[in-house]
């Protein structure tokens, strides 16, 4: 009779045993799942949240552009030279390099900032472009380091 409570107590101990090592399991992979679902949502609602207009295009000479940008979302755009700018003739855009202070093709903004807040307007400066030609149409697209863009179609001269 004692060797049985004696058999017994141990599977009982060697089951809670068992029980907590894999709950311990189950709570490491749900706070897990829960850290990444935390972050998708984070993003998802950054993105929701950021939006921006292109305000308006001009070419300050035959080879650079000046855009105003205008950040219209309920979020500030962090890291702001991480924006791609694509410019260029219908069907011939290419992405434009940042490069503070401007040399070669690139773009930069004409007063650099690190946090884009909430209805700031930044200007543009996209320079050393081939010479515009005043009979096509040019396309200007801007996209933020989360995916939000804007763009628009303009002829110049």
């Amino acid at each position: 009779m004692a060797s049985a409570v004696f058999t017994e107590a141990i599977l009982i101990i060697a089951s809670v045993i068992v029980a907590a090592g894999l709950a311990g399991m189950v709570m490491t992979k749900v706070g897990s799942f829960q850290s990444t679902f935390t972050q998708t949502t984070e993003n998802q609602k950054q993105t929701v949240l950021t939006s921006i207009k292109l305000i308006y295009i001009t070419n300050a000479t035959k080879t650079s552009v000046n855009a105003w940008v205008k950040n219209v979302g309920s979020y500030p755009i962090t890291s702001p030279t991480n924006t791609d700018v694509y410019f260029g003739q219908i069907n011939q855009m290419q992405r434009i390099p940042y490069v503070y202070p401007s040399s070669g093709l690139s773009w930069a903004f004409s007063n650099p900032v690190s946090v884009w807040n909430q209805v700031d307007t930044l200007q543009i400066n996209i320079s050393n472009l081939p010479t515009i030609q005043c009979a096509s149409t040019y396309d200007l697209q801007i996209t933020t380091p989360n995916g939000v863009s804007d763009q628009q179609f303009t002829r110049f001269c």
